[in-house]
C-alpha cells in the first residue's frame, strides 16, 4: 500500500506549488515584485474593451469613433483636451508599451467580433516592431497580451518557441510575475511604498477614466539638451532595435491588418511618428532602416494605402521631446490636428 501511496506524491507535490504559484497572481503580491508600470497598461486593455462594449455613444452611434492603435509614442494624448476640441468624437486609446503588429491584430480582430466598426482606425507603424530579435516582443506582448484561444488558431505564424513561452506564463504565475524576493523584502521596508501601490492604483484607474490615454509620468517635461537627446536616441536603438532582423511573423499579421481592413472598409491612417532629429538620423544612416521602409511601403499600397511619415510631413511640426524617442506632451495637440486634417482630406469630405 505504501509503495502505491509513493506515486501519489509527486502529483500532490505539483498541486501544491501550482496552488502556491497561483499567490503570484494577486494585486497585493505583485506590487511588491513588478519592476515597473508595464504589465498595467496591457492588463488594462481587457477593461477597457469591456468599457468600449457598453459605450451607449459608441453604440448608438451618437458620436464618431476613433480607435488607436500605437506604441507608447501615441499613449499619452490628454483626454480632456480631446473632448474638448472634438465634442462630435469618442476617442479609444489601446496603445501600450512597445507594441507589434500581432497586438493590433489582437484587438482588431476582437472589435470585428463584436461589430465596433470605428469611423477611423489610427494605426502605428516602426521598423522597431518587426524586428525577430527584439528583446521586448516576448517580454511585453507575448506576457501581457492575447488569450490562448489566439495563440492557437494562429500558432503557425507564433511558432513553437513563442507557444512554450507563451504558455508557460500563462499557466504558472511566477512566469509572468518574477518573484524576486530580495526585491520584495526592499519595498517591504520602504517607508515611501505606499506611495507606489497609490500611483499604481490611480495608474490603472485614470486610464480607465480617461478611455486608455495615460499619465505622462513626466507631465510638461521638455528634453533641452542637445546631448541628452543624443545619448537617450543612441539608446533606444540599441535596445529595441538590437540584433535587427525582419520578423516574417509581424509582416503577416501587419498584412492580415490591412486586409481585414480593407474588406471592412474601415478609414485607415497608418502613421511612422515623429523620433528626434538624433534618432531619425540614426535610423535613416541603419542598414535595415531602408530595406524595411521599402518592404512596409510594398505591403501599404498593395491594400491602396500610404504611411504617413511625421517626421517628413508638412501639416505636422513640433520640436518637443521628453527623450531621442518620444514627443514632449505639448506636442499631442499638434499630433491630433495631424490626424483630423489627413482624414478629413481623405474620408469626410468624399461624404
Amino acid at each position: 500500500m505504501l509503495k502505491n501511496n509513493f506515486f501519489y506524491y509527486p502529483i500532490l507535490l505539483f498541486a501544491f506549488l501550482f496552488i502556491l504559484d497561483k499567490i503570484f497572481l494577486l494585486e497585493k503580491v505583485k506590487a511588491f515584485i513588478k519592476p515597473d508600470f508595464t504589465h498595467i497598461y496591457y492588463e488594462v486593455r481587457e477593461d477597457l474593451f469591456e468599457q468600449l462594449l457598453k459605450d451607449e455613444e459608441v453604440k448608438l452611434k451618437k458620436k464618431k469613433l476613433m480607435i488607436i492603435l500605437g506604441s507608447s509614442r501615441l499613449l499619452y494624448f490628454d483626454a480632456r483636451e480631446l473632448k474638448e476640441f472634438y465634442p462630435n468624437w469618442s476617442f479609444y486609446n489601446f496603445s501600450s508599451a512597445v507594441t507589434t503588429p500581432a497586438y493590433y491584430y489582437y484587438y482588431l480582430e476582437k472589435f470585428l467580433e463584436h461589430k465596433i466598426y470605428p469611423d477611423l482606425l489610427l494605426l502605428e507603424t516602426d521598423a522597431n516592431q518587426f524586428n525577430a530579435n527584439s528583446p521586448v516582443f516576448k517580454g511585453s506582448n507575448l506576457t501581457y497580451s492575447f488569450n490562448p484561444s489566439f495563440v492557437l488558431k494562429y500558432w503557425n505564424l507564433f511558432g513553437k518557441e513563442n507557444l512554450s513561452f507563451y504558455f508557460g506564463k500563462y499557466f504558472f504565475a511566477v512566469g509572468k510575475n518574477k518573484p524576486y524576493l530580495d526585491t520584495a523584502y526592499k519595498r517591504y521596508q520602504d517607508p515611501n511604498f505606499l506611495a507606489i501601490i497609490t500611483m499604481q492604483d490611480y495608474t490603472r484607474n485614470f486610464l480607465l477614466a480617461n478611455q486608455g490615454n495615460a499619465l505622462s509620468l513626466v507631465e510638461n517635461y521638455v528634453e533641452k539638451d542637445f546631448g541628452s537627446l543624443i545619448a537617450t536616441s543612441q539608446r533606444t536603438l540599441d535596445w529595441v532595435y538590437t540584433n535587427y532582423e525582419f520578423s516574417n511573423m509581424q509582416f503577416t499579421f501587419y498584412e492580415k491588418i490591412l486586409e481585414e481592413i480593407r474588406s471592412q472598409q474601415i478609414p485607415l491612417l497608418i502613421v511612422i511618428p515623429q523620433v528626434s532629429i538624433p534618432l531619425q538620423k540614426l535610423l535613416r544612416e541603419s542598414k535595415f532602416y531602408k530595406p524595411w521602409k521599402e518592404k512596409i511601403d510594398s505591403i501599404t499600397e498593395k491594400y491602396n494605402y500610404k504611411i504617413l511619415d511625421m517626421a517628413e510631413d508638412e501639416n505636422y511640426y513640433c520640436n518637443a521631446f521628453v527623450d531621442g524617442g518620444h514627443i514632449a506632451k505639448d506636442c499631442y495637440h499638434a499630433f491630433m490636428r495631424f490626424i483630423m486634417i489627413k482624414y478629413y482630406a481623405k474620408y469626410d469630405l468624399k461624404k
